[in-house]
């Protein structure tokens, strides 16, 4: 699937299930852009297809613990469920490994930091498990590569990657806007970013 231009499944974005761009390399760019900003606004999920993207197996999520990443875990887990993939949770955390190399010593500290990120995606792992009981999981905690360029590396021959809008602030957490736009600027499969469905007490 390689349109040459960008496309839009749906009457308009409150009525689609999905709005879903196609990118070739003479307007990757462009169409990178207009992904960021229909995923900022769109009241549905939004799909960038890449140029001549072969198919893949196994679907790959983000996941930091924000409320988004919840949401995109969701849909990843679905759409693995449903079409008999197995399913890889990633969480990138480099923060410890940052400040190490910035010279500052490993301490109790770093290291509480690292469990608390594990209990986050164990978590995540234990709620997929019981929603979906058949569906295979892996789950995958980077420390060392920046969240872009792993999630470019794991998704390498997947089927689909799913990434929340946004994510949580403060220490390097996976989906700040820049590691969005380093991964749909040369998407390595099928690219999903998944809205935030606010709730009514917001």
């Amino acid at each position: 699937m390689a349109p040459a231009k960008p496309i839009a499944v749906g009457i308009s974005d409150t009525a689609a299930s999905m709005l879903v761009l196609g990118t070739s390399g003479q307007n990757r760019g462009a169409v990178t852009d207009r992904a960021l900003q229909a995923a900022a606004t769109a009241e549905c999920p939004v799909a960038v297809i890449g140029d001549g993207q072969a198919d893949g197996r196994g679907i790959l999520v983000g996941v930091d613990g924000s409320r988004e990443s919840t949401q995109a875990v969701a849909f990843a887990a679905a759409e693995a469920d449903a079409l008999g993939e197995e399913l890889t949770v990633l969480y990138a955390f480099t923060g410890p490994n940052r400040w190490i190399a910035a010279g500052l010593p490993q301490s109790s500290f770093a290291t509480h930091v690292v469990e608390e990120e594990q209990i986050v995606l164990a978590e995540t792992e234990a709620g997929l498990r019981q929603d979906y009981p058949d569906l295979v999981v892996h789950t995958v905690m980077e420390t060392v590569l920046e969240p872009a360029d792993a999630l470019l590396r794991a998704a390498a021959g997947a089927r689909l990657l799913v990434l929340g809008s946004r994510g949580k602030g403060g220490l390097e957490r996976l989906f700040l806007g820049s590691t969005a736009h380093a991964v749909l600027s040369q998407p390595p499969c099928p690219t999903v970013i998944t809205r935030m469905h606010k709730q009514h007490n917001d």
